[in-house]
Parts: structure tokens; sequence; C-alpha cells
């Protein structure tokens, strides 16, 4: 499956998901620096990210994602603000499948932000790049996450016992996922 880039995708008035670009670099690294506890707890990456010059190495790797068809990582702009990002960080074209995955700055939470565009995914990964199946796993502890693929009507299908560590932590998972025509029969 070869994908290519994008365009920005209008979620709402307010809302845009845009390719993420190394122009980005400086206000992606500013959302996780600022929002450093929160997201610690739930992703791994947090802790490596400790320069802008992380977050560029990370959408040098993003974009060379995208083009391989491997991947494909949006910034959430709120307002004309980043603060966020979402996409599809594992594509695997042979298996028309993708997992998704998605953190937002505290100060934009409550907004209905990552459910509009978890949707706007699903949309793309359905419609778009005709996938037959996308996940998405968080947290067991993730109550938000966790009620983001309840309320889109993901199934939970099990659990990855310590499958990821935070700090000195092991981590399980919930994994939910849906498959086409379940989104379709919404």
């Amino acid at each position: 499956m070869t994908v290519t880039l994008s365009r920005s995708r209008e979620v709402s008035d307010e809302l845009t998901m845009v390719p993420l670009d190394r122009h980005h670099a400086s206000a992606l690294f500013d959302a996780v620096d600022a929002n450093r506890p929160m997201l610690h707890k739930w992703l791994p990456w947090v802790e490596a990210t400790r320069s802008v010059d992380d977050s560029r190495a990370f959408i040098d790797s993003a974009m060379q994602e995208w083009q391989a068809g491997t991947a494909m990582h949006f910034a959430i702009l709120w307002r004309g603000d980043l603060v966020g990002a979402c996409g599809f960080n594992r594509i695997v074209a042979r298996r028309r499948s993708a997992a998704l995955g998605y953190w937002l700055a505290h100060d934009a939470t409550g907004h209905g932000i990552v459910t509009a565009c978890v949707r706007e995914l699903l949309e793309l990964g359905f419609g778009e790049l005709r996938l037959h199946r996308i996940e998405l796993h968080c947290g067991e502890h993730n109550a938000k996450s966790r009620a983001v693929a309840e309320r889109l009507g993901f199934t939970e299908e099990g659990r990855l016992r310590e499958c990821e560590w935070l700090g000195e932590q092991p981590v399980t998972h919930r994994v939910y996922g849906m498959l086409a025509p379940e989104w379709e029969a919404r």
C-alpha cells in the first residue's frame, strides 16, 4: 500500500488534522514538554523527547513511514494551535489493518477533540485506505482512552499483560478493535 501525503483533514470549524511536517517540530516539542507529567503516565516515548531535535527526528521518521505506507501521523490543530497528535502508527497493507494512537495536551481535553479525531481516522482508514481492521491499544488504567474506544463502538478484544514499560513499571494494555462492516453498520 503506497500512501501519498494526504491533505489536511478539516474535522470541524476549529479542529484540523494536518500531516506532520518539519515545521511542526518546535510546537510539537513545546506541547510535549508542557504536558510531560501527564503524558509520561501513558506514553513511553515521552522520556526520550528532550529537545526540538528529538521532535524533528520523530517527524523525519514519521514522514518516511508515511511515504513507505507503514504509518500516517497528523498534528492536531485546535483553534490554530498544535495541541496533540494522532494517526495510524502501524499500517500493514497485506492484512488491510492498522493500529491508531493519539495524545492531547491537558488544556485541550474535555472538548471532544480526541473522539472527533479518532472518528476522522476511522473514516480515513475504512474509506480511503480500504482497511478491514483498526486496532487501538491503551493502558488498562487509562480511563479516558478506554472511554474514547468504547464511545466510538470499538470492541474490547483482550489484554496484553505487562507488554510495555513506563519508567520502571510494567503496563498492561487493553486491546480494542473495529472491523469495516461494524463501522459501516453504525
